[in-house]
């Protein structure tokens, strides 16, 4: 766990895709020798700006109080800043599945072979880094929050959990599970 609010406002930044100078602490003493007023402003590319003033001892105290009061401006103005990477990788472990099906469904593809090369040029990270760039070019609303700041693999990631978001529902039937399940079934040996 991270300790402090300072610390974890960077580490929020930095999992959207931004540096830790995006976050611009302004300080300034309040009385010689006894407290500081210290302020973070974050813009994000969508428009949207967070801002925490923090009162402390020392500057550090100030800025971590400052930090504090964006974090939980971001937690209840801005819930979907707050990303949950383990869903994330989640929904795009199943928008994985859905790049595997569709490439093996794919009826114009004629032998196993040609289905395994595109799946590998479809499903690899600077592939979809690629598509995330296309997309976040192109105003994707989805991708407006994301910073510039994001390496392939969780460009990748995100690609394959909208893909699992907007597909998932047209692609995989309200009855689908209990087959499913049947089938995973059907694959234990004990």
């Amino acid at each position: 766990m991270i300790e402090n609010a300072k610390k974890q406002l960077i580490e929020l930044l930095k999992n959207l895709g931004f540096s830790e100078d995006d976050a611009h602490f302004k300080r300034e003493p309040i009385s010689p020798n006894s407290s500081h007023r210290s302020t973070v402003v974050v813009n994000f590319p969508d428009g949207r700006k967070v801002c925490g003033t923090g009162v402390g001892q020392r500057k550090t105290e100030a800025d971590i109080a400052a930090a504090q009061v964006a974090l939980d401006l971001l937690h209840s103005d801005h819930p979907d800043l707050c990303v949950n990477w383990d869903e994330i990788k989640a929904e795009a472990q199943a928008g994985d599945a859905l790049i595997k099906l569709g490439v093996y469904l794919w009826a114009e593809l004629n032998n196993a072979d040609e289905k395994s090369k595109i799946l590998q040029s479809l499903e690899s990270d600077a592939h979809l880094a690629l598509v995330f760039d296309r997309w976040k070019r192109e105003g994707d609303p989805d991708l407006a929050m994301w910073g510039s700041h994001l390496g392939k693999k969780r460009k990748a990631t995100l690609v394959e959990a909208l893909l699992w978001r907007r597909f998932g529902s047209q692609v995989i039937a309200s009855d689908a599970l209990p087959p499913l399940q049947s089938l995973l079934k059907t694959l234990q040996t004990t």
